[in-house]
């Protein structure tokens, strides 16, 4: 015969398959302090994208007014912003798993934001999934803009290939028939190397 289930029994399964209803209930399951830290990496990975967006536009304007100087120092600020950011989603990914282990998450090494927003009560639910929309908006346009710097260093180094193909050809000259019956050619002497 099946024991009764007691009101702690009951209340404990409860918790592991339903999210926490209120702050309170965050509160008493350890979940307020690991959700705000999300929540402040978050931001703070929001504001190093989008200083990427800016390095982003401002490689771009540079690269199509060909000026060295400002492209040498986009890659610089740029490389410090990225680590920055790879040191910021490190530190994301171990809050993450710290918010997962207490929403007792199977898996805290595979969950992903939108999962972790649907088990978290209200404001830190809707907080996040506003963080996550800001991230993924600034995300799209970080993708285009440099979608677009390749493209436009792609032309430059197609255009650059083109001119130095046409001054070598503008060297050359036909000097008569070679021993397999095609012309032959060679760089064109200038009277400056002729004489030394």
């Amino acid at each position: 015969m099946n024991a009764p289930v007691t009101n702690s029994q009951n209340r404990r399964t409860t918790m592991q398959t339903q999210p926490v209803n209120n702050p309170t209930d965050a509160e008493s399951h350890g979940l307020e302090a690991p959700a705000r830290d999300l929540l402040d990496t978050l931001t703070a990975l929001g504001e190093l994208l989008t200083q990427l967006l800016g390095v982003a536009g401002r490689k771009l304007a540079a690269m199509r007014a060909a000026e060295a100087k400002t492209l040498q120092q986009c890659a610089a600020e740029e490389h410090g912003v990225l680590q920055e950011l790879f040191e910021r989603e490190r530190q994301r990914d171990a809050v993450l798993a710290r918010l997962a282990q207490s929403l007792h998450w199977p898996d805290s090494r595979r969950v992903s934001l939108s999962e972790v927003a649907q088990r978290l009560p209200e404001p830190f639910s809707s907080r996040l999934r506003a963080r996550i929309a800001g991230l993924r908006t600034v995300a799209v346009a970080l993708k285009e803009k440099n979608r677009l710097a390749a493209a436009v260093a792609r032309n430059l180094h197609q255009h650059l290939r083109a001119v130095f193909e046409d001054l070598a050809q503008a060297n050359q000259e036909t000097v008569g028939y070679g021993p397999n019956g095609k012309h032959e050619q060679r760089n064109r002497q200038a009277w400056v190397d002729a004489v030394g």
